[in-house]
Order: structure tokens, then sequence, then C-alpha cells
């Protein structure tokens, strides 16, 4: 059973605007300082019933091939990620829909002369950015290009919670 998150945390987590894929699941791409002082840079926060309508379970344990996860009691404090796809952009991904089975195909445009194609599994939250750019570089996104270019995602962790 998922544990509930400290009023604190909650607070914290309303500030940060949720990213809404094509059937209205909320993912919260978050920063995690543990109670230990380690920072986890990137991290889902996600409710129990949203992650079961996910991965078809309410534990990270139970999830095929496994994911990395981290529990609710071990975070002390929350804050955006540094990392994070800009809400916008990330939405528009997700509304669009997948580009094939399980995965997303989208460029990012950073200027007139940078773009990066991106092919990633079922989140782009968290994605890796072209030396010397960084999210909030991101002028726009261009939809299911089709260059198939497979990236790398920084590794992600998941804190699922009841709420």
């Amino acid at each position: 059973m998922a544990s509930e998150l400290s009023a604190e945390v909650l607070r914290q987590l309303a500030e940060i605007e949720p990213s809404v894929d094509s059937f209205g699941l909320r993912l919260y791409p978050c920063s995690a300082q543990l109670r230990d002082g380690a920072v986890l840079t990137c991290v889902y926060l996600i409710d129990v019933a949203s992650f079961a309508r996910i991965w078809g379970t309410e534990r990270p344990e139970g999830v095929p091939g496994g994911v990395w996860s981290v529990s609710p009691d071990q975070i002390s404090s929350v804050v955006e990620s540094p990392l994070r796809l800009p809400v916008r952009f990330a939405n528009e991904i997700y509304q669009a829909g997948e580009s094939g089975m399980g995965y997303f195909d989208f460029c990012l445009v950073f200027s007139r002369w940078c773009r990066r194609d991106y092919l990633v599994g079922n989140f782009v939250d968290f994605l890796e950015y072209p030396l010397w750019k960084r999210p909030r570089d991101v002028k726009r996104v261009i939809l299911h290009r089709n260059k198939r270019k497979l990236r790398s995602t920084p590794r992600t962790w998941w804190c699922v919670y009841a709420q």
C-alpha cells in the first residue's frame, strides 16, 4: 500500500504544474530532496490510482522490467526539476498522442540553427539536451517527425503516493 506525502510536500507539490497525458493522467515531474540529504533530479510524483492506470499495478515493484522508485516517506521536499521539459511543450506532445506503439517521435527547436530529434518511450518530461542547451531554451516542438532518432533519457524515479 502506498504511503501518503507529508503535508509540507503536498503543499510544495501544489505549486508544480503537472503534465497531463492524452488520457488525462496528471504527472508531477519534480526534483526531490530525500530525508538523508540526497537529491533525485528526475522524479515523477503520481497518485496510486493513476500509476495503476499506466502500469496495471499499484506498486512500482510490480512493473514488468522494473522502474526506479522512491517511497513517499523518504521525501522531505520537492521543487520543479531543472531538467523538466517546459510543461506547455510536454503537454503538446502528450496531447498529440504517441507516434507509434509505446513511443513519441518529435523535434525540439532551440533556434533556427539548433534542433534535436527525439524518439523516447512513454514519457517526455525528462530529456537529455544538446550541449549548452537547457529546457528554458526550447522555442517550439515539431510533432511526429518520423526521424526515429533514439535518445537516452536521464534516470527517472517514480514516487507513488496515496491520496
